[in-house]
């Protein structure tokens, strides 16, 4: 009976000691943690030794499917361009664009990478509200985005960050950031950058909803009628004025124009003023 309490204390003594031991092996099968810092992302082990180091990604997830998405929107007949977002609506494959960069057009060229061209039919256009859909084929070299309008138009929108990704000028992909300043004639009036050729780019916010697209940038007024555009204030034309249901009946019965291989190449934008 002894020797049975004896060998019971033992066995008793070395199953506390391996539940309290620290885990010393490297072969530790803890997973290791991840802790993010302003700039960068550690991956650390159980022990606290930093195994990886990452730089912190200084795109949204917005931010980068609007750079996969964006392309140039000209004419076929005219000179400039404006800037557009392909996405995926109501079944269909759609660029979503500022009405006055399609004007009257009604098929246009759409530009994506590595020299990528497709044509498109206008098939929805609000002038008042200054936005237009253009049904197009599928393109290569570039990847639709679902399109989720955001719905709001009230105060609740002021100070609410966005994105949006185009051409302003001569520049190729340009990620401009800012957020909603004002509400303002049926339209939002944001803080950030917008030039010539940036009108029509799809305007996200943080959620990757689309807000509106870019329609054109203020024009200060001075002594003497001088006007002055204020590239740092732009005018954005809200999704949510749209009569949802009639775009979705035009997306869905429209028929694509006959495919054109060859178009004139993109001139330098031509408008200035309120828009571009």
């Amino acid at each position: 009976m002894r020797r049975w309490i004896k060998n019971f204390i033992i066995l008793t003594s070395l199953l506390l000691v391996s539940c309290n031991a620290p885990l010393l092996s490297p072969q530790s099968s803890s997973p290791p943690e991840i802790f993010l810092t302003q700039s960068t992302v550690e991956v650390r082990s159980a022990l606290g030794d930093v195994l990886e180091v990452f730089d912190a990604p200084n795109l949204s997830l917005s931010e980068k499917r609007a750079r996969t998405a964006a392309v140039k929107v000209r004419s076929l007949l005219q000179a400039g361009h404006g800037s557009g977002t392909y996405m995926y609506a109501y079944g269909r494959r759609v660029v979503v664009t500022a009405a006055h960069v399609v004007r009257t057009d009604s098929v246009m060229a759409i530009d994506g990478r590595d020299g990528e061209t497709v044509v498109g039919k206008v098939v929805f256009k609000d002038d008042d509200i200054d936005i237009a859909f253009i049904v197009v084929p599928e393109m290569e070299t570039r990847t639709a985005i679902r399109y989720r309008p955001q719905q709001t138009y009230d105060d609740r929108l002021i100070g609410t960050h966005l994105t949006y990704t185009g051409f302003p000028s001569h520049h190729d992909l340009l990620t401009i950031r800012g957020y909603v300043a004002s509400l303002e004639h049926a339209m939002l009036v944001t803080n950030m950058f917008g030039w010539f050729g940036s009108s029509g780019s799809g305007v996200f916010d943080h959620h990757g909803r689309l807000v509106g697209v870019v329609s054109g940038v203020d024009v200060g007024r001075f002594g003497f009628g001088l006007r002055i555009p204020l590239e740092s204030i732009v005018w954005v034309a809200p999704v949510s004025q749209l009569d949802h249901e009639t775009l979705k009946v035009r997306i869905i019965t429209a028929t694509l124009p006959s495919t054109i291989n060859a178009f004139p190449g993109a001139a330098a934008p031509r408008r200035g003023g309120l828009k571009d």
